[in-house]
């Protein structure tokens, strides 16, 4: 049996063992089911495919297990905050963690260093994104609308198809770690207008600043909405107290503080890039949301892997729901505001997403940056997660949210995996391989501007880390060649002019017995390479690659505020140990007998 279908018999089981024993437990045992248990037990289910051995046939899989082995590479020689990639760019080596999502490649890092492979910590990463994911949008409606609508609002959200094609599909470990700590956003916006308390700020804080070192486009589109949220919040509170809102402007400015180490230097050196020039908005046609056209709309990818970004089938049915309880109006205030507000969004995100909008990319220049459109879909599918609660919390029949969940969950099950692996995929094989086959005219978008991208040398592999341009064969000893500090010997009977096989990039310094020799990477051949030149005699060589003044002050920027938050965070714990010292002395002093005295004379 072909793989792929001997994933769907294997899913198609594991579906039937669980609702068979949900059915005895339920109905022979008369045992009360644990929504959230059952909701991580069916979360399980999209990810049997995972413990297939080997990488994903199509997808990124591969690619991310390679951008994570150069990533702990980086950490293992003491870049801490990884920034160069050194044996990408055919080992000239590109800016690319600077410019791409990391918090993904740390949390893989400590999976390898734990003793997983790299491939198989790319897997546990986005299976544990998936799971929580599911468990923080329960967390957070479960707080707002109930528990049943907090099962049905996590079903929805765990099995949307765009949730799904992220998973199995593309593998954006990203867009998956953003979705992750999206509800647990909201779940803390709540909390802090409604309690004001300082952990709650703190936490939000830590939780933003993850959605910004996940993934830059999803959390700059989910910023209005927690704010919009929190307003929503305030609004309807009793007391309508300008602190609350505040403290959650001051918990969102304190996450985007602790990232400016990462987010700064991509405003400052973005131009620096191909990135600015091949950056071009791409729109899907309206019928990839509606319907795909494989395996009877059942299947999401293609035989060629064209993806299509179908919204969803009870999806649809959810936002005609949502819009009929609007109109007639059959919710209380409190959940009639919120619906009204997720409704209208997912109209206005869903409508930018289609080609007649590119007018209004085009007006606003920062949109380009989120290269594809439908990277909306990630809000929207949480908004239709929101709707389904709300519309389970009206519709309260229970044979309609059973049916609801199963069809939902269901009609997905071609999703629940990619076509096929490729296997074996070792370590070595994952340290051997190109991330990409660059080609003339065509270079990653992190490569430096500099680089003339249309020299047929783009895309070879240099035999050699250094060599002479001008002046007589002379030996060079490789001292050290790490991701940002690269150490030559040489004895020099004349000048030399040397290249140095690595791309400028800002921050790069060659030293020349510990002196400063300037750089010149102009060169008509060689456009974009490190050249320099070394006088006659015996000289070591460093090629260090450094902070520019924009990234040091970004980092500056991180660390005092990282600083000045624990220190705010230790004030408040000692004056909460205080203040439960003195309560506890209170209540002894209170349960102490009186003396009584001898009664005075009359």
């Amino acid at each position: 049996m072909l793989e792929p279908y001997k994933m769907v018999v294997i899913n198609i089981i594991a579906s039937g063992i669980l609702l068979t024993g949900l059915f005895i437990y339920t109905q022979i045992f008369k045992r009360k089911v644990n929504l959230l248990a059952l909701l991580i037990i069916i979360s399980l289910l999209p990810l049997i495919s995972i413990l297939r051995k080997g990488s994903y046939e199509s997808g990124d899989l591969t690619l991310h297990a390679k951008f994570t082995a150069q990533f702990f590479d980086n950490i293992m020689q003491g870049n801490i905050i990884p920034e160069w990639m050194g044996r990408h760019c055919a080992t000239y080596g590109c800016p690319v963690y600077i410019f791409i999502f990391f918090l993904p490649y740390y949390i893989a890092s400590i999976f390898h260093l734990i003793g997983f492979s790299f491939v198989d910590s790319v897997k546990l990463l986005i299976a544990s994104s998936f799971i929580i994911s599911g468990v923080g949008m329960y967390i957070w409606i479960k707080n707002e609308l109930g528990e049943k609508s907090a099962f049905v609002a996590s079903i929805f959200y765990l099995f949307a198809p765009f949730h799904l094609i992220d998973l199995h599909f593309r593998v954006s470990i990203g867009e998956l770690l953003s979705m992750t700590f999206l509800p647990f956003a909201f779940y803390f916006t709540k909390k802090i207008v409604e309690t004001k308390e300082f952990n709650a700020v703190l936490i939000q804080a830590l939780i933003f600043g993850s959605m910004i070192l996940s993934h830059q486009v999803s959390s700059l589109v989910s910023l209005p909405l927690l704010v919009g949220y929190g307003f929503l919040v305030w609004l309807r509170s009793k007391r309508k107290k300008i602190l609350p809102l505040i403290l959650l402007g001051i918990s969102l400015l304190i996450g985007m503080l602790l990232t400016a180490f990462y987010w700064l230097p991509i405003l400052f050196e973005g131009k620096l890039t191909w990135y600015v020039a091949d950056n071009k908005i791409e729109f899907h046609p309206i019928t990839s949301f509606l319907f795909s056209p494989n395996r009877y709309g059942l299947l999401f990818q293609g035989h060629f892997g064209e993806l299509y970004f179908n919204v969803g089938y009870t999806e649809w049915i959810i936002v005609a729901l949502a819009i009929y309880i609007l109109l007639k109006h059959k919710v209380k205030h409190k959940e009639f505001y919120l619906l009204g507000a997720v409704v209208g969004l997912f109209v206005i995100f869903f409508a930018l997403m289609q080609e007649v909008t590119r007018p209004v990319w085009n007006i606003l220049p920062f949109l380009k940056n989120f290269q594809f459109t439908w990277r909306l879909m990630l809000e929207n599918i949480f908004l239709i997660s929101v709707m389904a609660g709300i519309v389970v919390k009206v519709f309260k029949n229970k044979y309609f949210i059973v049916l609801l969940c199963l069809i939902t969950s269901l009609y997905t099950i071609l999703n629940w995996g990619n076509r096929k692996t490729v296997y074996p995929m070792t370590d070595a094989m994952i340290y051997s391989q190109k991330l990409f086959d660059e080609r003339p005219n065509w270079v990653d978008i992190t490569t430096p501007h500099s680089v003339d991208r249309s020299q047929s040398w783009i895309g070879t592999i240099p035999n050699q880390s250094i060599e002479v341009l001008s002046g007589p064969k002379t030996q060079i000893k490789t001292l050290r060649h790490d991701m940002t500090r690269h150490q030559y010997l040489i004895d020099a009977t004349t000048p030399l002019l040397l290249k140095e096989n690595t791309y400028y990039y800002p921050g790069w310094q060659v030293l020349i017995n510990n002196k400063p020799t300037p750089i010149d990477f102009k060169n008509k051949k060689y456009s974009g390479v490190i050249t320099f030149r070394v006088p006659e005699g015996l000289a070591k060589i460093d090629v260090i690659f450094r902070d520019t003044p924009d990234r040091w002050i970004a980092k500056m920027v991180s660390l005092l505020t990282a600083i000045a938050l624990g220190i705010f965070g230790l004030l408040n714990l000692c004056l909460k140990t205080k203040h439960s010292k003195n309560i506890i002395i209170s209540a002894k002093e209170k349960d102490k007998p009186r003396r009584v005295g001898p009664r005075s004379a009359r």
